[in-house]
């Protein structure tokens, strides 16, 4: 993929680097900095739906749609480099290798977003915020930088909607992390203090996974109890 990445393109922070709707000519490998991927409905609703740091591909999801269903937004001044949609089609007909690197970043982005979509719809605000944080320096470890200490350039705001969550609530669990000596928080700068225990977090306790199997299993039985009674 880096041999045929083309300009370098730099953009200050908040400038779009491509907007929904626009033809998808080219796809961008982040250089330097980060970026974020916003979704729009009609009605101006926002949310976002992703976060990019160096060396990560953006606009892959919009690959077969021809066209960007994102605004990708500059967390930070930032250098992108192009990827040339036509260049990239013509050099994967004749490169298995090639063809492979594309699969697995297709697929890599499904499974990722497959599992957004249940930390969405299962795990409560503090399970949501400790995943984002281990995710975020699992990533930073993959390109060779500190897993441990990094700063944060996208802000609580964005946190909150790239979790389904409020910004107190973001904000109040980031306190509380700090207060366990989970994590030590100065503004944006984040250093995990005891991983062990924040990756605990993810693991309820036993009476908590009773407590949210009871509801089911209580409706299982009132459900045979009603046929038993209707037969």
């Amino acid at each position: 993929m880096r041999d045929i990445m083309q300009a370098t393109v730099r953009m200050h922070k908040g400038e779009a680097l491509f907007k929904a709707g626009q033809p998808v000519n080219k796809l961008y490998s982040v250089h330097a900095g980060s970026f974020k991927s916003v979704l729009s409905s009609p009605d101006g609703r926002q949310q976002i739906v992703g976060f990019h740091v160096a060396g990560e591909l953006m606009g892959l999801e919009s690959f077969a749609m021809k066209t960007f269903a994102t605004d990708g937004v500059a967390l930070e001044d930032s250098e992108a480099c192009e990827i040339d949609v036509g260049i990239l089609e013509r050099h994967a007909a004749s490169s298995p290798a090639l063809q492979h690197q594309i699969h697995c970043l297709i697929g890599n982005r499904l499974a990722n977003a497959q599992q957004n979509q249940f930390a969405l719809g299962s795990m409560h605000a503090e399970e949501r915020l400790v995943r984002f944080l281990l995710d975020l320096s699992q990533r930073h470890r993959a390109r060779g930088l500190s897993p441990d200490a990094f700063v944060l350039s996208m802000t609580r705001q964005d946190i909150a909607s790239y979790l389904g969550l409020k910004l107190e609530t973001v904000s109040r669990l980031m306190t509380h992390l700090h207060r366990d000596g989970l994590l030590e928080v100065m503004q944006r700068q984040v250093r995990i203090t005891n991983r062990d225990g924040l990756t605990a977090l993810l693991t309820p306790p036993e009476h908590e996974r009773i407590a949210r199997q009871a509801p089911r299993r209580h409706l299982s039985g009132l459900g045979a109890r009603n046929s038993t009674a209707h037969g």
